[in-house]
């Protein structure tokens, strides 16, 4: 374990980059949405959540109740609801290497377990939402209707 502080190190530090030993350098940031998609070793957790979403969709549908396609199902669901919204959340609340990957697997199940008991509660009192859903729905439906993109 190395025992100083900055003031110590980076002198020497610069020393070795002058000197040829090592390299530094910046990492690279995506000037754009699309850059920043196609990055493919830092957008790893967005494909991910997509993959088992798809696929847990499409073992919904195929309704498999027997089987192998049964343990899939259930793995990909248990994965969908007590993992991936709370490992989003908490990739977007940390980005980099803020916390480390234990704190993140634990704060991923905790925030995964609160979000599906807040959206199931809210989708629970339902009825005092109907309302606004009313008013949303018209107006999706008249945008829809005059063909104006700019509503």
């Amino acid at each position: 374990m190395i025992d100083a502080g900055d003031e110590e190190l980076l002198p020497l530090i610069k020393q070795m980059q002058a000197s040829g030993e090592t390299r530094l350098y910046v990492p690279a940031r995506a000037s754009s949405f699309e850059e920043y998609l196609t990055s493919y070793w830092d957008t790893w957790w967005v494909y991910l959540a997509v993959i088992v979403a798809v696929s847990e969709s499409f073992l919904v549908f195929l309704e498999s109740q027997t089987g192998p396609l049964l343990f899939l199902r259930m793995v990909f669901g248990l994965g969908l609801l007590g993992f991936v919204p709370g490992y989003l959340t908490v990739r977007i609340i940390f980005p980099g290497e803020q916390i480390n990957i234990l704190e993140q697997l634990l704060l991923s199940v905790f925030l995964s377990v609160l979000l599906s008991i807040t959206i199931g509660v809210i989708l629970g009192i339902g009825p005092f939402f109907l309302p606004f859903i009313l008013a949303l729905f018209s107006f999706i439906t008249h945008c829809d209707n005059t063909n104006v993109g700019n509503c």
